[in-house]
């Protein structure tokens, strides 16, 4: 049996089995109080509107992502909690927040949008984007049966929101099938590329987006 844990903020007690330190209540709180913008303060901090945890969207070895809703706009919103290292923790700190900084610069319509950031008091860092539903690219064009030429389209549009990103400054380091969805309807897909977020104790590169979307390019049955 998994032993109950307490929420260091508020109390609550919960399984045990999400990150430790903060229940996502609280990690969400916390995140979305902290209107953090380019000329951000690293210490700053600020109480957040009330927000209800949905469900977990995904689980990898450094981060929990999950869906919520700020309880004041009803708008869903995504929150991926990333375990910072021990090793090195104030440098891993110092690239989450100069990262922050630029997803929080950079808007495209194919990414979902990032709102905010902040260290919590358990030590994760917390990230907030819209949320953005839809299907993934390879599921989309089997279903749809998209012939060759709608898959080099709609990939053409995937290496087109990676490319804004490198111009401005922002790399996404972890591009692969998964992270990448079709919204809207069959007759006006739109790509979005999901998982920019902060990345601890690494720097993404050019380099690896370009060895993600060959592995996305062949997935999909496109030349690349």
């Amino acid at each position: 049996m998994t032993r109950p844990t307490g929420c260091p903020q508020c109390g609550s007690r919960s399984s045990g089995a999400g990150p430790p330190g903060l229940c996502p209540a609280c990690l969400l709180r916390l995140a979305l109080g902290a209107a953090v913008d380019a000329d951000m303060d690293d210490e700053s901090d600020a109480p957040g509107p009330a927000c209800r945890v949905i469900t977990v969207l995904s689980t990898e070895d450094d981060r929990t992502t999950y869906l919520a809703e700020d309880v004041e706009t009803r708008r869903l919103v995504m929150l991926d909690v990333v375990r910072l290292p021990q090793d090195g923790r104030g440098e891993a700190l110092r690239q989450c927040r100069a990262r922050l900084r630029s997803l929080l610069r950079w808007s495209h319509p194919g990414v979902p949008r990032v709102v905010g950031g902040e260290i919590s008091p358990s030590g994760d860092f917390c990230v907030v984007s819209h949320y953005v539903k839809g299907q993934p690219l390879d599921r989309y064009c089997d279903e749809q049966q998209a012939d060759a030429d709608a898959r080099a389209r709609l990939f053409a549009a995937v290496r087109e929101i990676v490319a804004s990103g490198h111009r401005n400054g922002v790399c996404h380091g972890r591009l692969r099938r998964d992270l990448v969805i079709v919204s809207g309807s069959s007759r006006d897909p739109k790509p979005v590329v999901l998982g920019y977020s902060v990345t601890p104790g690494r720097s993404p590169s050019a380099e690896d987006d370009a060895a993600g979307l060959d592995a996305v390019a062949r997935e999909l049955g496109t030349s690349g």
